[in-house]
C-alpha cells in the first residue's frame, strides 16, 4: 500500500518520540503523529513524505490509549506547548526517564526523573 500526501490510514501508536510524536508503521515505513499516544489507533492524514519515514496529522482515534486522559488545557492541541497534557503526569514522567535514558545511557546512570507536586501552572509567574 502506497501512500501519498492527504491519503488517510489508519495506524496504532507504537512509540513516542523525543518531541512527544506517536510513531507507528504502517507497511515498514514510520509515521510521526503529532498529538497522538502509544497504543491509541488512529485515522491519520499524510502530510509530507521522506525515504524512509513521514509525518501525519491526526484525524480521529479510532481505539483511544488506555493511558489517554483529558487534557487540563481546553487549547492544549491547538497550542502545542505542552505536547504531553493527554497523558497523566506518572506517565509523562515515564516517557522523560525512557528518552533521558536512551540520550545520557551511554554517559553514565540515569537514576529517574523527578517530577513536581503540582505539574500545572508552572509558567504563570512570567
Amino acid at each position: 500500500m502506497e501512500i501519498k500526501k492527504n491519503d488517510k490510514f489508519t495506524v496504532t501508536i507504537e512509540d513516542m518520540g523525543e518531541d512527544g510524536a506517536g510513531i507507528g508503521r504502517v507497511d515498514g515505513y514510520i509515521w510521526f503523529v503529532k498529538d497522538a499516544l502509544i497504543g491509541d489507533t488512529i485515522e491519520a492524514s499524510a502530510m509530507k513524505m521522506k525515504k524512509n519515514y513521514g509525518f501525519a496529522r491526526l484525524m480521529e482515534i479510532l481505539t483511544p490509549s488506555a493511558a489517554r486522559v483529558e487534557p487540563r488545557c481546553p487549547v492544549a492541541r491547538q497550542c502545542g506547548g505542552c505536547q504531553l497534557q493527554n497523558l497523566p503526569y506518572a506517565e509523562q514522567l515515564l516517557h522523560k526517564q525512557r528518552r533521558a535514558v536512551s540520550v545520557l545511557g551511554e554517559l553514565g546512570h540515569v537514576e529517574n526523573i523527578i517530577g513536581m507536586d503540582e505539574p500545572a501552572h508552572y509558567r504563570n509567574k512570567v
